[in-house]
């Protein structure tokens, strides 16, 4: 909230700088076209330039720096100021501390509320927006009534609407709502002239945004004094194209006198008779501005340098980086998973902050990693690591999801924060993004029950992160085997990470290599639906022997045996196989696809089907008066006896 507020502050002294430009070098002037834009533009740079963080390298230390210095404190000092009315922003020495009184051991101390402040002026200006907001919308609504009710002339450039009402004209876009039965003639001509004017240059689109504008600043009143400069201006340009156009000046100023008297004048639209008469008639009296006159437009140029220098978030990259784009020096700002932007070893690829601690991986040479768990402590962009008691400094730079930390010996590297539920795997040494499946179905895993990590990025294939081919593969499996213990290895598994695109043409060449060696348990690694707990997890799954013989339908007939077919393309059979499952005690299900089947798909299905099976072990322990997440191993056994998962698949386009 406090930071909100310098920014409010910030934006309203920009204001303040343009405002006084206007006063002193173009007020007078008459090349209102300049003005007109110069006054617009004030308000837009004012509201966006407090958001501009600008680096800067000083190379040498004269005025230039120190007036830089300057100005920092200048701003520090009233950062502080603004942050005192926010007591949760000050997490440093810089609050001033109560006196301390020594108390009594039975004595109850109440501590007295805080009272934000800052949430109290958020809350009066959020209030302000809302009511500046209803009140353009019932601008709009009273014009909407005003057109519904009147007749309208189509114009080519406008739409002339005529009113009854006994009010002075005015215009709203290319609308031009004027009564012709109180003007004359001749003044219905100058009038509707004047209109035009308004109605081409699209005046109304300026006062829509200067209000839209205000709406966000109604708290400055230099805000209400630069939307009525606008105004003013437009009215000087389209009292000069009036004269301009042939009319007379000494009838078009008496025309502005005879509207003297009218009603109220409306922010949103242009009244014929918004100033006073003295100023315009003032105003069509004067010269034009020489060409000496309108090189004051130049001084536009150092008050925009000025703006940018004070209120920019100006920073040195002689500090190594130590740019503050947030005055807010919270860990919670950086806490989550990043991924390096750049490969290259030797350099931090993947990092993980959380709970004070940071996790880094870093690939060397030999395609190996080298791993560090540092406790984290930040300070002013910096991050203070410890690591069996030895402390060091980095700096860092945050900028919305991307990370930039300098490692220190010109090591620079940039991260992106890693989405929740994206999954990345090291590959060739570096960490590259796999689109997994989703699923439901899954269960955790121990990284020691793993033998190894294989990888499928389009018909790339990677092992443990290190390329491989196809044709490889089976020998690099023998290998890991060999390396482990026979009795750990016959609880181990295989852990495939495959994009959810990859075709199936691909992932059964490395079933074969499995099957081949004999490496039967694989953990299909998926993303869970709806789960919070960030346990890595996955779906199971038992692959046949190389000796499996294949059962013809007749023979599973012949043993009573009711087979339940899935088709290549992924649809919704839950109903079907419930009802299968309750028509036949003994069943097994073929699940037929082809090598275009996708990998979503495949997971996709034999999710489906140990969703459904699992189903109806709920329900059947439901009726028998139990609750099958809350049974043991060997209790659930029974169930998964009476409804067995017998899932076996076929690519139709292998032999």
């Amino acid at each position: 909230m406090a930071s909100f507020l310098i920014y409010l502050f910030e934006s309203g002294l920009c204001l303040s700088l343009f405002y006084l430009g206007y006063i002193v070098f173009f007020r007078k002037e008459t090349y209102f076209t300049f003005i007109r834009f110069y006054l617009l533009g004030s308000m837009i740079l004012a509201l966006t330039v407090p958001l501009i963080s600008l680096p800067v390298d000083f190379n040498k230390k004269g005025y230039l720096q120190e007036t830089a210095t300057n100005v920092r404190q200048f701003k520090d000092y009233y950062e502080h100021l603004i942050l005192l009315t926010d007591p949760g922003a000050l997490a440093n020495p810089l609050a001033i501390a109560p006196k301390t009184t020594q108390e009594s051991p039975n004595q109850i101390v109440s501590k007295p509320t805080v009272i934000s402040i800052s949430g109290i002026l958020i809350s009066i200006y959020i209030l302000g927006v809302l009511f500046f907001t209803f009140r353009l919308l019932f601008l709009f609504r009273e014009l909407s009534k005003l057109i519904g009710k009147a007749e309208i002339q189509k114009d080519k450039d406008s739409n002339l609407v005529i009113i009854k009402d006994e009010i002075p004209p005015f215009s709203f876009l290319k609308w031009i709502f004027v009564n012709p039965a109180i003007l004359k003639p001749e003044e219905y001509e100058q009038v509707l002239t004047h209109e035009k004017v308004h109605v081409q240059h699209k005046h109304s689109v300026d006062l829509l945004l200067a209000h839209i504008i205000t709406i966000f600043q109604w708290f400055n009143p230099l805000t209400w004094r630069i939307q009525k400069s606008i105004k003013t201006c437009h009215e000087y340009i389209a009292d000069r194209k009036v004269v301009e156009q042939g009319h007379g000046l000494f009838d078009y100023q008496s025309l502005l006198l005879s509207q003297l008297i009218s009603i109220r004048s409306v922010e949103l639209v242009n009244n014929f008779n918004l100033l006073s008469i003295k100023k315009r008639i003032a105003m069509m009296n004067k010269h034009k501005s020489g060409k000496w006159a309108q090189l004051k437009a130049i001084a536009i140029v150092p008050i925009l340098l000025a703006a940018f220098f004070f209120f920019t978030d100006m920073t040195s990259r002689r500090e190594n980086l130590n740019l503050e784009i947030s005055r807010t020096k919270d860990v919670d700002k950086i806490t989550g998973s990043w991924i390096a932007n750049e490969h290259h070893s030797g350099n931090v690829q993947f990092l993980e902050i959380k709970d004070n601690k940071l996790f880094t991986v870093t690939p060397v040479k030999n395609s190996s990693f080298t791993f560090h768990d540092y406790s984290l402590e930040t300070n002013n962009n910096k991050l203070i690591l410890t690591e069996e008691g030895i402390k060091k400094e980095i700096h860092y730079k945050l900028r919305n999801n991307t990370l930039k930390i300098d490692w220190g010996s010109n090591s620079q590297v940039e991260y992106i924060r890693k989405p929740t539920n994206d999954s990345y795997t090291l590959m060739n040494n570096q960490f590259e993004k796999i689109n997994l499946p989703y699923a439901t179905q899954l269960n955790p895993y121990k990284s020691e029950m793993i033998l190894t990590s294989i990888s499928l990025s389009g018909s790339k294939l990677f092992v443990d992160g290190k390329s491989c081919k196809f044709s490889e593969l089976e020998d690099r499996i023998k290998q890991l085997r060999a390396s482990v213990d026979p009795t750990t290895l016959k609880k181990m598994m295989v852990l495939l990470r495959i994009d959810k695109d990859v075709s199936m043409e691909y992932v059964d060449k490395v079933k074969i290599s499995l099957r081949k060696t004999n490496t039967l348990k694989l953990a299909y690694e998926a993303i869970p639906i709806n789960d919070k707990d960030q346990l890595d997890r996955a779906l199971f799954n038992l692959l046949p022997p190389m000796d499996a013989k294949w059962i013809e339908k007749e023979e599973l007939n012949s043993k009573g045996i009711s087979l339940f077919e899935i088709g290549s393309q992924y649809s919704d059979f839950s109903e079907e196989l419930i009802d299968f499952t309750k028509a036949h005690r003994k069943y097994v299900m073929l699940y037929e696809y082809n090598n275009q089947t996708s990998y979503n798909d495949y997971i996709q299905t034999i999710d489906l089907v140990h969703k459904t099976l699992n189903s109806r072990r709920k329900e059947a322990a439901f009726f028998n008066g139990e609750k099958y997440e809350d049974l043991t191993f060997d209790q659930q056994k029974e169930y998964r006896k009476k409804y067995p998962i017998t899932l076996t698949m076929k690519n139709s386009d292998e032999d």
